[in-house]
């Protein structure tokens, strides 16, 4: 099993190097033990990176893996309890990344700073 997710996250990588296309693999839907989820993660590595979305309802975050490109994230409920485990091809995890309105609203924010320090 380890090997069929190994060369699926190679294709998926291969795939994002050739056209920008994300891959998302829900680790806790696939029916894996706990020594195979331990496998994969030893497999994977850990490299040097680590994200944490707080201030939100759905935390979440993410470890880089030693593999440049794949991501292992795990999301959790209100209460802080894990409750969807993903590994995901990117450059960095999009849900991690600036959202368009929060954007927006940073460009308001600075408009604002500007104005006031004119």
């Amino acid at each position: 099993m380890i090997s069929t997710i190994l060369a699926e996250l190679h294709s998926a990588l291969v795939r994002f190097l050739q056209t920008g296309e994300t891959y998302t693999i829900f680790i806790n839907k696939m029916g894996l033990s706990q020594e195979d989820r331990e496998a994969l993660h030893e497999h994977l590595g850990q490299g040097n990176v680590r994200i944490k979305l707080e201030n939100t309802d759905e935390p979440a975050e993410w470890l880089e893996s030693s593999i440049s490109g794949i991501w292992l994230g795990v999301f959790y409920d209100h209460q802080g309890n894990p409750v969807l485990e993903t590994v995901e091809v990117a450059a960095f995890p999009p849900v991690a990344g600036a959202q368009q309105a929060d954007m927006q609203q940073g460009a308001a924010q600075l408009e604002t700073l500007l104005e006031q320090l004119a």
